[in-house]
């Protein structure tokens, strides 16, 4: 059926729906996976390696507290050293994590540990200070850029204009959100897929990154509750008109400031593609719409198969993988759309961990609270789900990739780190034993992974809280300089 999908992707196979055909793979991927957890799934081996970084957490934590011991004995500056050393190392992995997520490969010489560094500075800085100085000079901005891609300054310039107009547009509490970190994380992940592709248009390749990055607008608009059931399906309805329409036909913009200017984000992607790519992100959008949509009616007393609350989750995920693939004029294959189904599933599940508490208080339905409080019994529990999935990813599609499990392993860990932090406890066993989390190892490993987070530097979270605080600080400011047309 894969090959079946990507035609339908490419437009080779036009009568079919592209969100029911992926809906379909999706749900049949769903039950290979059930049937590899039944015969060919070993869970002690994902644990273990769960095991290993968790006492790896806990010797790092033993060593901080020696080190901050004689840092206070005899004035030295250890711990600053060690969290140095722990940055960069997270810094390498998280390159690795994201090649491999989005991807699917490991570092190679054309895309190197290097150039990601030099791309940091800009997209991933280290603190607050050196990417204010930054995103405030479009000399600097510009200059630092240059360094590293073979583009125009009319093109850099309408990019740093745009990431402007962004901030102004957005509510603060879409900044505060942390929206602007994934806008700048967006931009970053188109231009790296152009890296895979011959002689790119870096021209237009920044304009396709920025707006790309504008769409993520669309899941905080429907989430907002701020806006009226009837704005949010007139909305909805207009971004589908933008997409069907492509580079044809009269578009009617909402009234709404906001709105607006997302939609004329998808307006603009397709006004720079040629027809056959402006038709595939169109296609990919429609079945992100469609899966965001259908996710959005459920609550609780909503009955659901658990293949269909995780074949959602997987088209939503996987198509936030192959847009930026397509502008990034990268090849789209069988393979390729394999691991963006199968990827993007994981993705989503660590996101959905992370979130467990914001989405019990917003009533927003995924397989983890589902599980505990849905009309439907579920049988497998979501993270044994996630265990099993890394596990067949990494055997069946990864298998060039020797720390694939390892870096899922991080992300994990990652999202327990989150998971603590917006829980607000000291100890996460009550909330796991509300979410019915299986007892044992598993319950066992995540508390202890818990007691020892506040060593893990997850610079994805990171970078969000410092682009959250600049985007808030800058809205102001930036009003008073001078501002580039595009």
């Amino acid at each position: 059926m894969i090959k079946e999908l990507n035609d339908t992707l490419l437009g080779n196979i036009p009568e079919n729906d592209i969100f029911i055909i992926s809906y379909q793979y999706a749900e049949e991927d769903y039950q290979n996976l059930t049937a590899f957890m039944e015969n060919e799934y070993d869970p002690d081996i994902i644990l273990d390696r769960l095991t290993k970084e968790r006492k790896r957490l806990q010797k790092l934590k033993c060593l901080k507290e020696i080190v901050i011991y004689s840092d206070r004995k005899f004035s030295l500056n250890n711990e600053e050293r060690l969290r140095r050393k722990e940055i960069l190392r997270a810094e390498e992995r998280l390159f690795r994590f994201a090649l491999m997520r989005d991807q699917g490969v490991s570092p190679k010489t054309d895309i190197s540990i290097k150039e990601f560094k030099r791309w940091a500075d800009i997209l991933l800085p280290e603190n607050s200070d050196k990417s204010k100085i930054l995103l405030s000079s479009s000399e600097e901005f510009i200059s630092s850029a240059k360094s590293i891609i073979g583009s125009d300054d009319e093109s850099l310039i309408w990019l740093y204009s745009y990431i402007h107009e962004f901030i102004e547009v957005c509510p603060k509490k879409y900044l505060e959100s942390g929206i602007f970190g994934k806008f700048m994380r967006s931009v970053l992940g188109v231009i790296f897929f152009s890296k895979s592709a011959e002689n790119p248009d870096y021209n237009n390749i920044l304009r396709l990154s920025g707006f790309f990055a504008a769409t993520y607008l669309f899941d905080d608009i429907l989430d907002d509750a701020e806006y009226r059931k009837e704005e949010k399906e007139e909305y909805f309805q207009n971004v589908l008109n933008i997409l069907n329409a492509g580079n044809f036909g009269e578009i009617e913009y909402s009234a709404d400031p906001l709105m607006k200017f997302s939609e004329s984000a998808f307006t603009g992607i397709c006004s720079i593609l040629d027809e056959k790519r402006s038709r595939m992100v169109a296609q990919s959008y429609i079945a992100i719409a469609r899966a965001t949509a259908a996710g959005s009616n459920w609550n609780y007393s909503t009955p659901l198969k658990d293949k269909e609350l995780y074949s959602v989750a997987a088209v939503k995920a996987a198509y936030t993988r192959v847009i930026p693939a397509i502008l990034g004029g990268y090849t789209v294959d069988e393979k390729f759309m394999s691991h963006c189904m199968r990827g993007g599933l994981i993705f989503q599940l660590t996101d959905d961990l992370r979130d467990i508490t914001d989405d019990m208080e917003e009533g927003n339905i995924t397989p983890f609270n589902y599980f505990c409080y849905g009309a439907v019994k579920q049988n497998i529990h979501p993270f044994e789900i996630f265990l099993a999935a890394v596990s067949r990813v990494s055997a069946e599609n990864l298998k060039d990739i020797p720390d694939a499990k390892d870096l899922w392993i991080m992300r994990i860990t990652h999202s327990i780190r989150l998971l603590k932090l917006k829980s607000g406890e000291d100890d996460l066993r009550e909330l796991l034993t509300e979410m019915n989390f299986p007892e044992g190892k598993i319950r066992d490993e995540i508390s202890m992974i818990a007691g020892c987070s506040d060593v893990i530097i997850d610079i994805e979270a990171e970078t969000a809280k410092i682009y959250s605080d600049i985007a808030v600080n800058l809205r102001g400011g930036w009003s008073k300089n001078p501002v580039f047309g595009h």
